[in-house]
């Protein structure tokens, strides 16, 4: 019989006192949960778990929290139990089964997913009326599932990590069954179920979200509770529109610098150790430059080549064939820098329709000879690509690597970026690593190595078959270790080491004497067997029905002691999983999302009970590719990560996100460069003990995590203050004149009267000065309204706040608190001080998008500038949500004439206006290659 309970027993209480950020939180619940959502994003350590579990008690309704993994589902039942009940013994009214639905129910999106599933096809098959709702929002199977999951996780999907969800009280094939699935549901809806947590919310995408808008259509108007480290952020506009309907907008945000202060999180810091390429991959890259350097001389010399760009109707007939230009600019600049470097006279006339000088036109880099054959090869309607001589340069391209899927690379090649992310050199830097932190941590060293694939096969079949290794991986890891051990520490006992995957588990045979010691006690039989090539290691075999308390005992062992080294995969160990004495963890792993990135980092910043002292170092890895500019792809992905994560700043006391906090300036690297930066890194790392000294000055000020806008200086629209100038000086000129003139032709007497001169011309000039007061009056505001940089980007903050404010998109403020700061260099730093984290997020997309090179709006800002010697023209885009609707643009226009000077609405949408767009685009094309505004968080 299914228990009915419908509240919650009255003693149930939280066994500790509330930090202040959570009970912050808690305080402004009823404001929250008026819609019926609370939305959280707090760090791993922030007690993300525990605010869900107080949440569910005061809403006090029958509760169904989902779980992406069986380790996090355990960890609810079991936090609950130790942090509100204190007790043991799990309560009937308490189930970790879908299939016994409870007053609580703690459970998995798979298994979730799998009956919801399951019930539509049950439907189906019956043609049920009912079926309407499982099947309008489609579904997809479990492997889908499983792939969605892989591809979270930046892994191939038979590299997938996350375990399957299966436990002993919950058999695939009853989870499966249409008609028992049709059973769950029906025991759900007469729970009364109300209360919906989504724990790390941002899983839900593609086929759990559809299974978690499915569940909340069969509940009565439920709560909705969204938990999550890591928003989406790096989705695309239409699946984070979906994750924010289900979860709905972001409510509170707990920082890093704010766990930091309360020591929920211990000090930390971020270190990058770089590599070049080993020689063996040197040499393949540098044959690769050349034979893309010979391709280039030759297409130059090309009379084919040559004579086709040079009459392409782009270039003879310009005119006609403005809208195609207007949607490829790239591509016709290429045209043009082509012409330019192959001397064809015809460039000259066409770099006019850019708008450049001569002498500012580009050099033919690879990026522009990628652009322009790209689209010669595959993009281009008026180029017959079946030609013989295109259909040869295709075939040679294509032998040389450098076409794949119809894409061409001439810098690098999806290979050859492979090739250097997997770089055999990382292996080796991994061992350094290791040697240092054994050096500074001694016995306390718990270090945990995260990377993405297992490389099961690499792993020798016997003593004496161990081969080179040729590149990254969780076996390939471990073999680089077990044998620099071997090679100092003959007994190898001196640093146990372990490997813990999803389906891999090596453990030290003491280590491994102590888990068969501890499954027996509890009746669980394991699988084990020597490892083939060293005695001194051992196997266990892993299953789904033991996975999570291999698991539980492997972390169990690593805070012992057992194993101090911890080798393991991303997907498994990098979310959820919680080992609070990892002090070092080194990010052997290339995903560069947002969210994993974040993920895995958690691990090993979260402070430990009993030990106040505990200091975290986050190694990360990069293989530079030394002959680019930006450092290659690895390189790439590496500043993608560090665009997400927050920490303390190597050059200045600071707590921000972004490279630049790492003291890695742009430019190219040379081996010299990498070796200095790796010795100051290491000297740095030295430096553990004044972490904890350099977190407390940082987040000594009552600040905030804010996001801000960084920008070049000379993108900021300053005032047109000249022309009103002008006009003033004319209209005084001109009104003293004929006033001095007409005071000497009406009454020839007042030229020899007694006054004195100076004060006949007083009397004329202050005549004049009203005259042109309108004009002087604006030219005076205007200069004192923009007298720095920081006060003109105020106002062109204020024109856009207060339309957005105007079309209720953001709250009221007295004043516009947009605080801005010139660095070196000539960038420009800003941030928006009150205002919920949404609204921020809006007004800064919105300034970026007017600051930022002109894409493809629906209205422009047209300013016309007169000089002494001319005119200057510049343009700025209207931001795309303020340029939705006329009345709206028109409203910023006469914003913007209020607050920066006069300017023209254009709307590019029309004959004229795309005439204009082409113009501003093409103004801005010299900076397609060029470094844009940058968004970063920082503490203020």
């Amino acid at each position: 019989m299914e228990n009915q309970t419908k509240h919650f027993p009255d003693h149930i209480k939280f066994s500790y006192p509330w930090r202040s950020y959570q009970k912050r939180i808690l305080d402004r619940l009823d404001e929250h949960l008026r819609n019926r959502h609370l939305h959280l994003v707090a760090p791993p350590g922030s007690g993300k778990t525990v605010l869900g579990l107080e949440v569910m008690l005061r809403i006090n309704r029958p509760t169904i929290i989902l779980a992406p993994t069986l380790t996090i589902k355990e960890q609810w039942a079991n936090r609950f139990m130790e942090l509100f009940l204190d007790t043991d013994i799990r309560p009937d009214w308490l189930s970790t089964s879908i299939h016994h639905p409870a007053m609580v129910t703690i459970t998995t999106y798979q298994a979730l997913h799998t009956v919801l599933t399951a019930a539509g096809k049950k439907d189906e098959e019956q043609g049920d009326k009912q079926s309407t709702v499982l099947r309008d929002h489609g579904m997809k199977t479990a492997v889908d599932d499983t792939e969605d999951a892989a591809t979270d996780h930046g892994s191939a999907p038979e590299e997938q990590e996350i375990p399957e969800d299966t436990d002993e009280a919950e058999k695939e094939d009853e989870v499966g069954q249409p008609s028992a699935a049709i059973e769950i549901i029906e025991k759900l809806k007469k729970l009364g179920l109300h209360t919906v947590i989504f724990d790390e919310a941002h899983h839900l995408r593609v086929s759990w979200w559809r299974s978690a808008v499915q569940l909340c259509g069969l509940l009565e108007r439920p709560t909705k509770i969204a938990l999550t480290a890591t928003p989406p952020y790096d989705v695309n506009p239409n699946e984070w529109q979906r994750y924010i309907e289900l979860c709905g907008p972001i409510d509170e945000e707990i920082s890093v610098p704010e766990l930091v202060r309360h020591g929920e999180l211990c000090p930390h810091q971020d270190y990058i150790m770089l590599t070049p390429p080993e020689e063996k991959e040197a040499a393949q890259l540098r044959e690769f430059r050349m034979h893309a350097a010979r391709l280039r001389g030759e297409l130059i010399r090309d009379k084919f080549i040559t004579e086709l760009i040079a009459g392409h109707p782009w270039i003879t007939n310009a005119e006609s064939h403005m809208e195609e230009i207007l949607s490829s600019p790239g591509y016709y600049s290429s045209m043009v820098i082509f012409l330019r470097a192959a001397n064809q006279p015809v460039w000259r006339d066409a770099v006019k329709l850019l708008g450049l000088k001569e002498a500012d036109t580009p050099n033919l880099s690879d990026e522009w000879l990628e652009e322009l054959l790209s689209g010669v090869l595959f993009k281009d309607a008026h180029v017959d690509s079946d030609r013989p001589e295109l259909k040869e340069l295709r075939r040679r391209l294509s032998q040389l690597g450098m076409i794949e899927r119809r894409k061409l690379y001439l810098r690098s090649t999806p290979a050859l970026d492979k090739m250097l992310i997997h770089s055999v050199s990382k292996l080796k830097q991994i061992g350094h690593i290791l040697d240092f932190e054994r050096s500074v941590l001694g016995e306390g060293l718990r270090m945990v190595i995260l990377t993405d694939y297992i490389r099961k096969e690499d792993m020798p079949k016997q003593a004496g078959d161990e081969q080179p290794i040729q590149r990254l991986g969780v076996v390939p890891i471990f073999e680089t270790i077990r044998r620099r051990l071997k090679e100092k520490e003959p007994s190898g006992r001196e640093l146990p080491i372990g490997v813990l995957t999803g389906s891999l588990v090596i453990l030290p045979v003491a280590a491994a004497a102590w888990v068969r010691e501890t499954a027996g006690q509890r009746g669980i039989t394991l699988t084990e067997r020597p490892l083939a090539h060293d005695s001194d290691y051992v196997t266990i075999d892993v299953r789904d029905s033991n996975r999570s308390v291999i698991v539980e005992w492997v972390t169990e062992l690593f805070d012992q002691g057992g194993v101090r080294v911890l080798v393991g995969t991303a997907a498994l160990l990098g979310e959820g999983w919680d080992a609070p004495r990892i002090n070092s963890m080194i990010m052997a792993s290339y995903v560069g999302s947002f969210m994993l990135s974040n993920q895995m980092r958690g691990r090993a910043i979260r402070s430990q009970r009993g030990n106040p002292d505990k200091t975290g170092a986050i190694w990360h890895l990069a293989c530079v590719d030394t002959e680019l500019a930006d450092g290659g792809e690895d390189m790439a992905s590496l500043t993608r990560r560090f665009r997400s994560l927050v920490g303390l700043s190597i050059t200045k006391e600071t707590i921000e996100s972004g490279m630049e906090r790492m003291g890695l300036g742009q430019g190219q690297l040379a081996v010299r460069d990498i070796e200095q930066y790796n010795a100051q890194t290491l000297e740095r790392a030295k430096e553990r003990h004044l972490l904890k000294e350099r977190w407390a000055s940082a987040v000594a000020l009552q600040g905030s995590m804010t996001e801000e806008l960084k920008a070049e200086g000379k993108s900021v629209p300053r005032p047109v203050v000249y022309p009103y100038t002008i006009k003033a000086v004319l209209i005084f000129a001109l009104v003293l004149g004929l006033e001095t003139f007409f005071d000497a032709a009406s009454s020839p007497q007042m030229l020899h009267s007694d006054a004195p001169g100076w004060f006949k011309f007083s009397i004329a000039a202050v005549l004049a000065a009203v005259c042109a007061s309108p004009w002087i009056y604006k030219a005076a505001k205007m200069t004192i309204k923009h007298q720095s940089l920081d006060r003109s980007i105020r106002e062109v903050g204020l024109a856009v706040y207060t339309v957005l404010y105007e079309m209720k998109l953001v709250q009221p403020a007295p004043s516009i608190h947009l605080i801005g700061t010139q660095e070196e260099g000539g960038t420009f730093v800003c941030w928006l001080r009150d205002g919920s984290t949404h609204e921020k997020t809006l007004f800064l997309n919105a300034l970026q998008q007017l600051l930022d090179p002109i894409d493809n709006p629906r209205y422009l800002v047209y300013r016309t500038s007169r000089r002494w010697f001319g005119q200057s023209h510049d343009y700025h885009a209207v931001p795309e949500e303020i340029g939705r609707r006329k009345d709206i643009a028109e409203r910023f226009a006469v914003l913007w004439r209020k607050h920066i000077g006069p300017a023209e609405l254009v709307y590019t949408r029309t004959p004229e206006g795309r005439k204009k767009l082409l113009d501003a685009r093409a103004k801005s094309l010299t900076a397609m290659f060029v470094r844009k505004s940058e968004r970063v968080s920082a503490w203020r």
